[in-house]
Parts: C-alpha cells; sequence; structure tokens
C-alpha cells in the first residue's frame, strides 16, 4: 500500500539548508475575494462511495477495526490515538506507544515511546513521530527499516509535524528526507534532516508539509493566530484569519481552519488556493448552532476533502467537494466522542 520508492523532484537536503537562512523580503498578507459559502449541516446528507482511504471506527475499549481499501485490520488493547498505513500494514500509536502491526492486526516485535501524533509524508512512504529528549524516529521502506534522525534541542514534550521526502535512507536513488517537529510546552519549531542537519524551522508551529510548500504560524496572540505559506526559502502569503491543514495532491489546495483553536471543535473550513490564499469555498457555522463540530480533516483527492463530525450526538465521516458537494462517506452512527468513534488516517 504507497509503498514504492520515489526520488522526489524535491532536493531535501537544499529545503533543509534553505530553511537555515532568512527570506529577503516583506511578507504579503493573501489577497480577499469572494467564495461561495455554504453551512457545515451534515445532519441529511446522501451516502456515497467508501473513503479511498484508511478509517477507523471504535469496536469497544479494547478493540478498535481500520477499515482499509484492501480489507480491514483489528487493533486490540484500545487507546488507538493516530494511525497510517506503512507497507503490508499500519504504524499506529496508542497511548504513547509506537508499534508497526500487519494487516491481521499481528504487532510487531518492537515498540517506541512518543510523544503525540504521526507525521506522514505527502505519497505516504516515510512516518515519523518524536519521542523523550527530542529523540525522532521514522519508520519506511515497507515498515521494516526504522531510522533515529538527529535529535532536537527540545524541553519537554514534542510532536512531528510533517515529513518532506519519501525515503530517508539517503543512497544512489534518494536525498533522504526532512522531519518538521513542534515542541508541545513553547513556541518553537526545528528540522531535522537525515544530512544530520538540525535547526529552527522559522515557524513557532509548523503545520503543514508537501513537498516544497511549507507553511505554518509565525505568531500566536490572545485572538487567534497569523500564518504564514512558504515555497522553498519565499514566503507566498500571510493570513490571520485561517491557520493551514492538510495541502491537496498537486500542490494547488489547501485546507484552512479557524484562526483560533479554541472550543469543542472547529465549526467552520476553508479550502484556499496553495500559491495565492484565496478562498475557493468555505463551510460556515448555522447562527442556531445546528451545525456540525469536526475533529479532523484530510485531502482525499485533488477535489474532496474528508472530515469527520460531530452533530446531534451522531458521528460521521463526510465528503466534500470544492464544487459545494456534500456526502456522507461513512453514515452517521450515535456517538459519544469516547464510544464508537470514527476518525481518518494520519496524513
Amino acid at each position: 500500500m504507497r509503498t514504492n520508492r520515489i526520488l522526489s523532484a524535491l532536493a531535501v537536503a537544499p529545503l533543509a539548508l534553505a530553511l537555515l537562512g532568512q527570506p529577503a523580503h516583506a511578507d504579503r498578507e493573501a489577497g480577499e475575494r469572494a467564495a461561495p459559502k455554504q453551512v457545515l449541516d451534515v445532519s441529511d446528507l446522501e451516502t456515497g462511495a467508501p473513503p479511498s482511504v484508511a478509517w477507523a471506527e471504535r469496536v469497544n475499549a479494547k478493540l478498535t477495526t481500520i477499515h482499509g481499501p484492501d480489507g480491514n485490520t483489528p487493533v486490540r488493547d484500545g487507546d488507538l490515538r493516530a494511525f497510517a498505513p506503512m507497507g503490508s500494514g499500519y504504524v499506529v500509536q496508542q497511548g504513547t506507544t509506537v508499534r508497526w502491526i500487519a494487516a491481521d492486526g499481528t504487532p510487531g516485535a518492537k515498540t517506541w515511546r512518543s510523544g503525540s501524533g504521526l507525521a506522514v509524508s505527502a505519497r505516504g512512504g516515510a512516518v515519523a513521530f518524536a519521542g523523550p529528549r527530542g529523540r525522532v524516529t521514522v519508520i519506511d521502506s515497507e515498515g521494516d527499516r526504522v531510522l533515529r534522525m538527529a535529535p532536537v534541542p527540545a524541553r519537554g514534550s514534542t510532536a512531528a509535524a510533517g515529513v518532506a521526502g519519501e525515503d530517508c535512507k539517503e543512497d544512489g536513488t534518494s536525498n533522504g528526507c526532512t522531519v518538521f517537529v513542534n515542541s508541545l510546552v513553547e513556541p518553537v519549531s526545528w528540522l531535522t534532516s537525515s544530512h544530520g542537519i538540525v535547526d529552527t524551522a522559522r515557524f513557532q508551529q509548523v503545520s503543514t508539509v508537501r513537498g516544497r510548500w511549507l507553511g505554518g504560524i509565525t505568531k500566536i496572540t490572545d485572538t487567534g493566530t497569523c500564518n504564514a505559506m512558504k515555497r522553498n526559502v519565499r514566503t507566498k502569503w500571510t493570513t490571520c484569519r485561517n491557520r493551514f491543514s492538510d495541502i491537496a495532491p498537486g500542490n494547488r489546495r489547501v485546507i484552512g481552519l479557524p484562526a483560533y483553536g479554541d472550543g469543542f471543535g472547529p465549526t467552520t473550513l476553508d479550502v484556499l488556493e496553495v500559491r495565492t490564499g484565496a478562498r475557493v469555498r468555505s463551510w460556515t457555522a448555522a447562527r442556531n448552532g445546528q451545525s456540525a463540530a469536526y475533529f479532523g480533516e484530510l485531502w482525499e483527492d485533488p477535489d474532496h476533502v474528508l472530515i469527520e463530525t460531530f452533530q446531534a450526538n451522531r458521528c460521521a465521516i463526510v465528503r466534500l467537494g470544492v464544487d459545494g458537494s456534500m456526502e456522507y462517506a461513512v453514515a452517521p452512527r450515535r456517538c459519544t466522542m469516547t464510544t464508537d468513534k470514527l476518525w481518518l488516517q494520519t496524513r
């Protein structure tokens, strides 16, 4: 499942080196333009095709099932926090433990301690996670190769935020990779590369990485955040209206979250152009409160976003089209967010 080694058009080492320098130009605010808007009401939609990416549902406190395009995988012992396809199985995070499991749920022999979440490269060839004392680990090449990156100088807990490059072992066919890591206790982020380079990433928090594009938070205020989208070292645009999430395949669009992340979960979502920041389409909250919150989002393909929704005590996975279409990818069922939960693979 997405295991081919790819010689990326991105030379990862130049990216890491370039980020060491300061861009010699002024940031510019993303231009405003009118975009179609609709309410994020998922109470009564048609059901379409199931997700083409992996998704999971919690069956009970001791069992979660991952539904993949090639079949189902049981994950036992509960507390699944994040997962990503790797080779013939999955990298899973349960509590603060990361392991690889086979398609039939059989766990690999080794486990690792980790911080919050997993970070996955654009094509799924590498999965990274951060551990104690700034350690950064990458699993790639069909789940049978584990690589330790140079540690970042963190004080306290960290989380891997993104991976640039699909194959982290440098050789005649690979430029290696760069992993971006956020501190969870202070506003600072770092990069660590397979070349052994470690440096700050020039963001208070890295939000998204795909190819030569890198987005993140540059300023945190009492009322929200300001964010920048860079291509290599150049800041292409900035905004204080949105934080960034997943960049679409093809690098044309990026998901824009609310700039301020307080509350039960986001109730608005924007689709933005990666190159300019212009809004393509927006989903908004209903004034009467009869609309959905969501807790995870990723691009299914260049034209569709999948989101994990919660509305009226029901969970669903909803497919949002850039053309304004909305449908269930996984039909709703009653849930409490701690039982019968639905969620998507990590990107």
